[in-house]
């Protein structure tokens, strides 16, 4: 007792939890697997074609993807036409990945807003060894044939890996 002869009383408030800091935490971590989970795209590796460095960014698009190695054009597993048989010549089309392009495009389906203004799309993975103009020349096939939204597949690394330099 006190002395004074006043008795003190401790007065206990039962514990409570403040949900506010926990509300934020969690909305924070929503808005970030939001962000973090979105389309992102991985292109099926093809072992047998070793594509080249780049430092390029952009996201990967369509669903047709054309492989150029050292012997064939390739859509999918099928091989479409030899390199030999390739013609190199500005402006000039080939007419058997030209079918098969035809083939494709007719099985796709109707084409949509976006694709009647810039084409339908296509990704051309083209072996490292391969020469520019052969690339062109399978380029020049599919905007001949309405796939004029090409893309090229690389390998993605920092810019200072391909100057062997560090980053600016």
């Amino acid at each position: 007792m006190a002395s004074n002869g006043f008795i003190q009383r401790r007065t206990t408030k039962p514990a409570s939890l403040n949900l506010t800091s926990l509300m934020d935490i969690f909305t924070i971590l929503v808005f970030f697997l939001l962000m973090n989970t979105g389309d992102t795209q991985e292109l099926a590796k093809a072992n047998f074609v070793k594509l080249p460095d780049s430092n390029a960014d952009g996201a990967l698009h369509g669903q047709l993807v054309i492989n150029v190695t050292d012997e064939f054009v390739m859509m999918g597993s099928d091989n479409i036409v030899a390199i030999g048989e390739v013609n190199r010549k500005p402006g000039e089309v080939n007419k058997a990945l030209g079918e098969a392009l035809k083939a494709f495009a007719e099985d796709s389906g109707e084409l949509t807003e976006v694709e009647k203004k810039i084409g339908r799309s296509v990704t051309i993975m083209g072996e490292r060894s391969v020469p520019y103009d052969l690339l062109k020349a399978v380029m020049t096939t599919c905007a001949a044939y309405g796939f004029r939204d090409v893309s090229l597949a690389i390998n993605q690394v920092a810019a200072g890996a391909l100057t062997g330099g560090e980053q600016p």
